[in-house]
């Protein structure tokens, strides 16, 4: 194990990242609590690789935490030096939704991975150590308490491990992408990571929740509310929601409201708040009040695929083009794998480009692919590449 730097002072970060700016790469990693331990997304640990040592830097001691992390923040701003993560997405948004940080020259070794077509998922780090260099790191700090202080040595372990390996990754991935002639590939994917954003303005983040499958459609005004008066109350704590009400308690209650305050004392599952005023008579006025169902979303907002949108000859004809696609992700199968096929033309992808053509919803390496593959098996590439015309 290399020194390892644990720094908790402004001043030592800033130190540490007027190194960082000379260099031309770091590896960089962050630990997170999302809704685990405390309500919200929140930064507990960033973990940098200068080629030779790892730095730990702690944020939590930071008086101001965003004007203690400027100087490493201006780092990740700076195009001139490569930040290699592995599977950055997770991390990219958070500090985007946390410090509006927008992260520039990505490589992500997750991203080399996938396009060498080996498997169909993102792989972990840990499997990835192993598969590229032979030999296991300890996970078994994966889901501790990173807000917890002091870190234990096996967290600061843990923590340096997540980016001690990045570079003789991607540089071993490098040269494999290149042999097969895919490095502009990984160089189109990476770029298009630095235009990854948090969404803020989320209409109904209850529908994104899992225990809705477990309602009726009739239902859910109730279930509306009650994810609303459990989201008001774990914020007020500074709880993860599922402290206040499981997702399970959430469905039951859903579909069973407590309708009278007997029924709410003896109720269990319930974190004690809900049993107090004010929110014990919200949830009363939950069960026994007639609740109007969600309001339509404007146009923009709605998700139906576009081709949902269509009637009369233009479905038929939207439907027709998702033919044809299916149709070339078969031949991209039959040329390329079952892997790279999906890569191409995922069913996602497949629903943009019957709006938006091929051109405007696949990356160049994409279009390329897919072109051959078509010529290759007597398709027109022309009649996909350009937006639906309705």
């Amino acid at each position: 194990m290399p020194t390892i730097h644990y720094l908790t002072t402004a001043d030592a970060i800033a130190t540490a990242a007027a190194h960082f700016a000379t260099l031309p790469r770091i590896g960089i990693d962050l630990e997170f609590d999302d809704m685990r331990h405390r309500y919200g997304r929140h930064l507990a640990l960033i973990q940098v690789f200068d080629g030779q040592e790892v730095y730990l830097i702690d944020p939590l001691p930071l008086t101001d935490m965003a004007a203690g992390l400027e100087p490493l923040f201006a780092v990740l701003r700076d195009p001139a030096v490569a930040k290699v993560f592995h599977s950055c997405k997770s991390d990219i948004l958070l500090l985007d939704e946390v410090f509006s940080v927008n992260c520039r020259n990505i490589v992500d070794t997750s991203v080399q991975f996938t396009l060498l077509a080996a498997e169909d998922n993102n792989i972990s780090l840990g499997r990835l150590i192993q598969a590229e260099l032979g030999f296991e790191v300890d996970k078994g700090e994966q889901k501790s308490n990173w807000l917890k202080r002091p870190l234990t040595e096996a967290q600061k372990e843990y923590a340096a491990n997540d980016v001690l390996y990045l570079f003789e990754l991607t540089d071993r991935l490098s040269a494999r992408l290149l042999e097969l002639g895919r490095a502009d590939w990984a160089a189109q994917e990476n770029l298009a990571l630095e235009a990854v954003r948090y969404g803020r303005d989320d209409p109904r983040p209850w529908s994104r929740n899992a225990a809705k499958y477990k309602i009726t459609p009739q239902e859910m005004p109730v279930f509306r509310e009650l994810y609303l008066l459990r989201d008001a109350v774990a914020r007020q704590l500074d709880r993860p929601p599922y402290h206040v009400l499981s997702n399970d308690k959430l469905a039951e209650l859903t579909r069973n409201p407590i309708e009278t305050s007997l029924q709410l004392r003896t109720a269990n599952g319930l974190h004690p708040e809900l049993k107090r005023s004010p929110y014990a008579e919200q949830l009363l006025a939950i069960g026994t009040t007639d609740l109007a169902p969600d309001a339509p979303l404007p146009p923009d907002q709605r998700k139906f695929p576009f081709r949902r949108r269509l009637s009369g000859p233009a479905a038929t004809r939207a439907e027709a083009r998702e033919t044809m696609l299916n149709a070339m992700k078969g031949h991209l199968a039959t040329d390329h794998g079952t892997t790279m096929a999906n890569m191409v033309l995922s069913n996602r992808l497949i629903a943009d480009i019957i709006e938006l053509g091929a051109d405007a919803a696949l990356r160049p390496w994409q279009q390329q692919l897919l072109r051959e593959s078509a010529e290759r098996h007597g398709e027109s590439y022309e009649q996909i590449a350009a937006p639906f015309q309705a």
